[in-house]
């Protein structure tokens, strides 16, 4: 009987863990927001984003003042501080694709766009789909007035 139990334990344990993976954004940072897509699937756009890679009110963001992203990356992407205290993007395989404050260059294509205001849908409507797509909230903080959109990682 008490193998039969540990069995069932372990199951419960493994199903909860793989339940609540994709609802949760890889970091061991505290608080920071790192999103990653819920399933890895193959298809991705493939426009080319170059700029540097940012931290702002505990978001991982892309680009520049005025001009900042929420980039959506794959899962098993992680972003760790390095040895100087940096934010460091990883990939599945653990190569380091991105640097804080460092320029890099990726594919991908923008998810939502919130700018011009008179030619795009609501901003609200467009978080709500991503948001849907992701499983989990971005964060208010994340999507300030200084933000033009969420872009989905392709090829790093």
């Amino acid at each position: 009987m008490r193998p039969i139990v540990v069995a069932l334990l372990a199951v419960a344990a493994l199903m909860t863990a793989s339940c609540t993976g994709n609802k949760t954004t890889p970091s061991t940072e505290s608080g920071l927001f790192f999103p990653t897509k819920p399933e890895q699937d193959g298809a991705s756009m493939d426009a080319l984003y170059r700029g540097p890679l940012v931290v702002r009110d505990s978001c991982v963001l892309i680009g520049r003042p005025g001009e900042y992203t929420v980039p959506i990356w794959w899962k098993g992407f992680t972003a760790e501080r390095d040895e100087s205290g940096r934010l460091a993007v990883r990939d599945g395989e653990g190569a380091v694709v991105a640097v804080e404050g460092e320029t890099f260059e990726m594919g991908g294509g923008y998810v939502a766009e919130f700018r011009p205001l008179a030619k795009v849908e609501a901003q609200d409507d467009q978080v709500r789909r991503v948001e849907e797509w992701l499983g989990y909230p971005i964060p208010e903080r994340c999507l300030g007035p200084d933000v033009y959109g969420v872009w989905s990682v392709g090829q790093t």
